[in-house]
């Protein structure tokens, strides 16, 4: 939590510095303009330029409360491979395939960083997970060795060591170690080698990694490499610089709306009551504002929402909980808004909302990522992706219990299913511990009027939350109810709610994993 904090307290801290140094010119832009540019040469030699130059743009825009952008004293030349070409000897190791994928394992662990529990069963497994992966793409193929960055990549209770296998000498496969700690030791718990299942632990719905890299940009060609269909951005903000992550799609969204024939639209589902939302055919996020006057029956305010949005991107989102980026001060073309749209946005949000001089202005909006949304899902997706869909839908709910979090709204168009297939939550305005809610049933009604009565007979008080009630909203009627009830029916009572809370209550830590079971290596080798 506190690493995230940091990058707006050292912003904060740079303006004091200047305006303490500067005194009565530090809002002077032309001595932000020359400081531009003596910070740009301090900046040219560093492995990490791009950052820096983030860091800077991020001052000035604070400073003057920038909108649009501003080319004099911000840093606007786009992400190239230029920054990933620089030579980084420390980032990457090759180990060699000779002997074998056992051998292969055994080199590969050797020089982990980390002792393990069990390095030769370790290696055993290893080798032979390396081998299936392979033999599932390219058959009864040579491993020539292993490319591997150097650093590990930390999150939580677990790491990952990234890397491509080389196959034939020239075919490429995604290698990812994942390690965890259990009571033993450190363990090598399972072995991915697929761009799709990389991309999934780099997902936009996990915490951010820890890891230290001496050259960024170099870290993120190389996982652009092995993961082809993240975005630049993605992949920024995926290993911890989630501000210039900001600064790449907003490049990214610039570049899309170059377009003559770009216009932003309605996003797909039912609109909401709290936030208006509207994408880019062309790039897969969505725009979220906040609406000045929030329909009824919420009873929320805009600042309760803002509140929410910013614990969600302080606290572990255990693979469940979209992230969002917030921009301020950004100013688009009228002529990329429908006349409807901007209509619409001018008369729900004009607090933050506002058309001038063939501009649209938008003080406050945050981004996720596009997701198709869960109701629209099951209804377009054949039996087998819907019935998949709907129960990982409850596992959703149940992960986020877990995690001390309940989502409130459970209705399935506030989820929504990824590239991947799975299910990810998005609206966050009804969040709240779990461990302040109050799990009830219904009380027995004290008369027929009672049951016939359209208000309860009995008190409700703000927490007060009636599992039997989700039967009702939760799923539609028909196979898909029935196979929710088998495998999740448990959530419609009130005792499986309160035993979460005494786990959660008691500190018990419920493992999340972003791969599938049948990769863990235990599992496989029993």
């Amino acid at each position: 939590m506190d690493r995230l904090r940091l990058y707006a307290h050292s912003v904060d801290h740079a303006i004091a510095q200047v305006v303490k140094r500067a005194r009565d010119v530090s809002s002077d832009r032309g001595l932000w303009s020359l400081m531009r540019e003596e910070y740009g040469a301090l900046a040219a030699g560093r492995m990490d330029r791009e950052i820096a130059e983030t860091f800077f743009s991020s001052v000035t825009r604070r400073r003057f409360a920038t909108i649009g952008v501003d080319r004099e004293i911000e840093f606007l030349q786009p992400w190239s491979s230029e920054f990933a070409a620089r030579p980084c000897d420390a980032a990457r190791r090759w180990c060699s395939g000779a002997g074998g994928t056992r051998a292969l394992a055994q080199r590969i662990l050797a020089d982990l960083g980390h002792a393990l529990a069990d390095p030769s069963g370790d290696a055993q497994r290893v080798g032979d997970a390396i081998a299936r992966g392979v033999r599932e793409v390219f058959g009864d193929t040579e491993v020539a060795g292993a490319d591997l960055l150097t650093s590990l990549f930390y999150r939580n209770k677990g790491a990952y060591l990234v890397g491509r296998l080389a196959c034939d000498g020239h075919r490429w496969l995604p290698l990812a170690l994942a390690l965890t700690a259990n009571d033993e030791g450190i363990v090598v718990d399972a072995v991915l080698t697929s761009s799709d299942e990389l991309a999934i632990v780099f997902g936009f719905a996990w915490s951010y990694f820890h890891v230290d890299v001496s050259s960024p940009a170099a870290t993120v060609a190389f996982l652009a490499e092995i993961m082809p269909y993240k975005r630049i951005d993605e992949l920024y903000t995926s290993i911890g610089y989630n501000k210039h992550g900001k600064t790449e799609l907003y490049r990214t969204l610039v570049h899309h709306l170059s377009r003559s024939d770009a216009r932003f639209e309605d996003a797909p589902g039912v609109k909401g009551l709290v936030m208006s939302v509207f994408t880019l055919p062309s790039l897969n996020i969505v725009f979220k504002i906040i609406k000045d006057r929030i329909g009824a029956p919420k009873r929320t305010t805009r600042k309760h929402v803002m509140d929410q949005y910013r614990r969600v991107f302080l606290r572990d989102r255990v693979g469940r909980l979209a992230d969002a980026q917030l921009f301020q001060g950004l100013a688009f073309r009228r002529e990329c808004f429908s006349d409807a749209l901007l209509t619409e946005l001018l008369h729900v949000a004009p607090s933050v909302v506002r058309a001038e001089k063939g501009h649209v202005i938008l003080d406050h909006v945050y981004t996720e990522r596009r997701v198709r949304p869960l109701n629209l899902y099951i209804q377009e997706a054949d039996s087998l992706r819907a019935e998949a869909a709907i129960l990982d839908y409850g596992q959703c709910i149940k992960d986020l219990a877990a995690a001390n979090i309940f989502a409130g709204d459970l209705l399935l168009k506030n989820f929504g299913v990824t590239r991947h297939g799975r299910v990810v939550f998005y609206d966050y305005d009804e969040l709240a511990p779990l461990t302040d809610c109050r799990f009830r049933r219904f009380p027995e009604p004290r008369s027929p009027d009672d049951e016939l009565s359209a208000e309860p007979w009995f008190s409700v008080a703000e927490h007060d939350v009636f599992p039997e009630e989700f039967a009702s909203f939760m799923v539609p009627n028909g196979a898909l109810r029935d196979t929710f009830a088998a495998a999740h029916g448990d959530l419609l009572e009130r005792d499986w709610w309160c035993g979460v809370q005494e786990r959660v209550r008691d500190g018990e830590l419920v493992d999340t994993f972003p791969y599938p079971a049948t990769r863990r290596l235990r599992r496989l080798s029993s």
